[in-house]
């Protein structure tokens, strides 16, 4: 861990005392002193350090120590994840505020569990009721009014319209003839009245509801009726209720209000149930998107993350670089874009990165396990970010573009991406020609006759001479040339070729300066090829994404991402380009530090050619680069100082020391001068061990372990080209001894060559001067080859290594394709007898 929590400071301590006295251990990223509501101090604060040496360092150095007269404590501080971290008091009030709405909540839906249940329609439950109980179906049907019921129709069924059907009273009448008496002793009935059967009958030619010409009659409520007795006659028992309604009018009057009630029609109560139910189903249309609304902001989050794979985090290191966070994240999966927002007007971070996954599962890891982290002494908090906006064009608009528009966006595309170029000092051949024949103040033509067959060699010849001037140019300028060979790229400095010759430093600062703030542009003397550096790497990749493969003037501009620490040194005053007086109209204006500081016109003085590198060994593993830079800058000639480093495998996002270092200076004898002062001398408990440096270039890895002899082998030549090309092409470089190019059987070239210079010197000048230099449009490749066998037993020798090496070749090939077999055993086994 690299935060720690510091107890019992003095409450009158501030933050800036804080961060001067914990700097003596380390460089301090953040500092985060506790106050309360009132802006008191609560007597502890965090600490945050740039690694976790530092920090452990700062641990061990000042717990229990004082500050003025409070002893302080200080240990490494836990993330949130950890699970002995004590809950905070906003944390157990928010616990209990869940607590408190949760029980409400249930309360709420029991005391609206009875609403629900009576918004159910309640004639359906009666009706349902009546018709389980047989009971209290006669019952009801003796309390309706004689206009609602039939005499006859006691156990028979009613049609849907409110008269029996006629199988029912088919039924009815076949059990009247057998039981009842006969229609003429029921005529002198002298309890029946005249015209009885004829308002029953009257009740089949029309439904029941709709009978409104008889009078409905009242009845008393079933509380005062009295229990009748087996023996009495249904006429009987109702006179004897007309008799008690008549007795107690205002009781009648009650009952004839509670009969309108219950006689509503059956429209009006169907629209109560339709209007019931409509209630219902919107409630429970409702009920998702209130589920919906309490989604948790964690799953969110994560469900977020799983479209975009696209993570916005904030609460960084100030300092940190897009280079850090490549290396934490890309332990979780591979990486599209890391993005560190700067300010166009300071070039300051602004706080907060951009980290873009090529799978979003795999950023949905990295979110679960880095959220809440501490990285560089700050706690990162990590949020789901938005998709980038992309302005592209998809697949169908592609297609319907011309062949060649397509190849065109397909090469931007690709450009942005690539990470390897096959030759970096690439230079337009008609620009190099052009800058020859202007320096010698001749025409083109003079330069090269379309009659003459040497005319490539000449083209080969003045694009080495040129390329000769462009290195000593970068040199002078604190360009490593041997960055080149490597892969990892530097987003902030582009490499600008195949543009016109005449085009001046200012057309192209003029250029890039519009995506971005300048730290440098460097355009040789040659005018073939130039390389911008910008103040920040989103301005740099805006520049290349819009100017890549652009048309420039009569030509179009190749672009490349330079390399990793291309420069050794910052650039002076005469480097750094005027952009900021053409656009703001304003006189630059001198600080302090140009007047005051008398060192920097050292500095400003350009060394002649490329600066010395100190091989430092023996470093403790603890020993930063601020360390080293502080031990030797008092030196005169130096420039800068690195440890090299290796990613911890533990420890994704951090790195470990290698135990040496470089340190360079301007020249060869204030290397030596340093070496002889400081050789030896101790460094946090190490003995410095130093001598210089010798570089390798990038074509001196690619050759042999043997040493550097005076045969050179061509590769990658041109098959027109002849013997005759080779020898006037090398011979410019001293006396050859030997010029052979392989031929097969149908005469026609190889594709390779040898020549073999008489001094060791002359192959070398051949070497340095012929690198990346074009032979009929083909980029020669050239090594050292091994000499020739000054007798016949060691050309023997050389002869069976060779076909060992072809034979070996061939049968770890066989083996790797032949895939799994099977092994059979002989049956005698030559262990039995033991």
């Amino acid at each position: 861990m690299s935060r720690l929590i510091v107890k019992g400071l003095p409450k009158y301590y501030t933050e800036d005392k804080l961060k001067i006295h914990f700097s003596k251990q380390g460089d301090v990223s953040d500092v985060k002193l506790m106050k309360n509501r009132f802006g008191e101090s609560r007597r502890f604060a965090f600490i945050g350090y740039k690694n976790a040496e530092d920090a452990e360092k700062a641990v061990s150095y000042f717990n229990d120590s004082f500050i003025d007269t409070a002893r302080i404590s200080v240990e490494l501080a836990v993330t949130f994840a950890d699970s002995n971290v004590p809950l905070s008091f906003k944390a157990k009030k928010r616990l209990a505020e869940d607590r408190i709405r949760d029980t409400e909540e249930k309360l709420k839906r029991l005391e609206e569990a009875p609403k629900k249940k009576n918004k159910i329609n309640p004639i359906r439950e009666i009706d349902e009721q009546i018709a389980k109980d047989h009971k209290l179906r006669d019952f009801m049907n003796a309390l309706r009014p004689g206009s609602q019921t039939q005499t006859w129709a006691d156990n028979s069924t009613v049609s849907g319209e409110g008269g029996p059907t006629n199988e029912a009273l088919v039924e009815a009448l076949a059990k009247n003839d057998k039981s009842e008496p006969t229609t003429e002793s029921v005529q002198h009935d002298p309890n029946v009245s005249d015209h009885a059967s004829d308002n029953e009958y009257d009740d089949f030619q029309k439904p029941i509801e709709d009978d409104k010409s008889e009078d409905e009659e009242e009845m008393i409520p079933l509380s005062e009726v009295a229990p009748g007795d087996d023996s009495m006659t249904d006429l009987e028992w109702l006179i004897q209720r007309r008799k008690r309604m008549t007795d107690n009018p205002s009781q009648s009057e009650q009952n004839g209000n509670k009969d309108t009630e219950e006689k509503k029609p059956r429209k009006e109560e169907e629209k109560e149930t339709a209007t019931q139910a409509q209630d219902g189903q919107a409630s429970i249309q409702q009920q998702p998107e209130i589920v919906q609304e309490e989604e948790s902001e964690d799953i969110q989050n994560i469900r977020i993350i799983s479209q975009t794979g696209r993570l916005f985090v904030r609460n960084i290191s100030y300092t940190a670089t897009e280079a850090e966070f490549r290396q934490l994240f890309s332990a979780y999966g591979e990486l599209d874009e890391v993005h560190v927002a700067i300010d166009t007007r300071t070039g300051a971070s602004k706080g907060f990165v951009y980290v873009k996954f090529q799978d979003p599962d795999q950023a949905l890891e990295a979110y679960q396990a880095l959220d809440k982290q501490i990285f560089q002494g700050r706690l990162l908090h990590i949020l789901p970010a938005q998709p980038k906006k992309d302005h592209r064009l998809d697949e169908f608009d592609i297609k319907n573009l011309p062949l060649k528009k397509q190849r065109e966006l397909k090469k931007k595309v690709d450009a942005s991406k690539s990470v390897f170029s096959w030759n970096s000092l690439y230079m337009n051949n008609d620009a190099v020609l052009s800058s020859v024949a202007d320096k010698l103040g001749i025409s083109k033509t003079e330069l090269i006759d379309p009659q003459n067959s040497s005319s490539a060699v000449k083209q080969a010849l003045a694009e080495a001479h040129v390329i000769g001037d462009v290195r000593k140019y970068f040199e002078s300028k604190g360009v490593d040339l041997t960055k080149f060979d490597t892969k990892e790229r530097d987003d902030r400095v582009v490499l600008v070729k195949n543009f016109p010759y005449g085009t001046s430093l200012d057309e192209i600062t003029d250029l890039f300066a519009q995506y971005g703030e300048l730290k440098r542009v460097l355009m040789p003397p040659a005018g073939t090829i130039a390389v911008v550096e910008f103040r920040d790497a989103p301005s740099g990749r805006s520049a290349f994404t819009k100017l890549a493969y652009r048309r420039f003037k009569k030509s179009i501009m190749y672009l490349e991402k330079g390399p990793t620490g291309l420069f050794t040194r910052d650039p002076n005053a005469t480097e750094a380009p005027d952009v900021a007086e053409k656009k703001e109209g304003k006189e630059a204006k001198v600080t302090g530090g140009d007047l005051l500081d008398t060192d920097k016109s050292d500095e400003a003085v350009t060394p002649s050619g490329p600066t010395v590198s100190v091989f430092v060994k023996n470093l403790s593993f603890s020993t930063t680069v601020q360390t080293l830079t502080d031990t030797f800058k008092p030196l005169e000639g130096f420039t800068v100082a690195t440890v090299k480093t290796k990613p911890d495998a533990k420890n994704p996002g951090k790195s470990l020391s290698m135990g040496f270092g470089f340190v360079e200076f301007r020249t060869k004898e204030q290397a030596e001068l340093a070496i002889s002062t400081l050789d030896g001398t101790p460094l946090d408990g190490h003995r410095l061990q130093l001598k210089l440096s010798h570089r390798k270039s990038g074509t001196n890895e690619k050759r042999t372990k043997s040493s550097k002899t005076s045969k050179i082998i061509i590769k990658n030549l041109p098959f027109e080209a002849t013997r005759k090309d080779i020898v006037e092409l090398f011979s410019s470089f001293g006396h050859l001894k030997s010029a052979r190019v392989p031929k097969k059987f149908d005469s026609s070239a190889r594709g390779f060559a040898f020549v073999e210079f008489s001094l060791l010197k002359e192959a070398e000048q051949a070497m340095d001067q012929l690198q990346g230099v074009h032979l009929l449009g083909r980029r020669l490749v050239m090594e050292y080859a091994q000499q020739d066998a000054e007798n016949a037993e060691e050309e023997i020798e050389r002869m069976t290594k060779k076909v060992q090496k072809q034979v070996a070749s061939r049968e770890l090939a066989s083996l790797q394709g032949s895939g799994r077999k099977r092994l059979d055993f002989d049956e005698t086994n030559e262990f039995e007898g033991l």
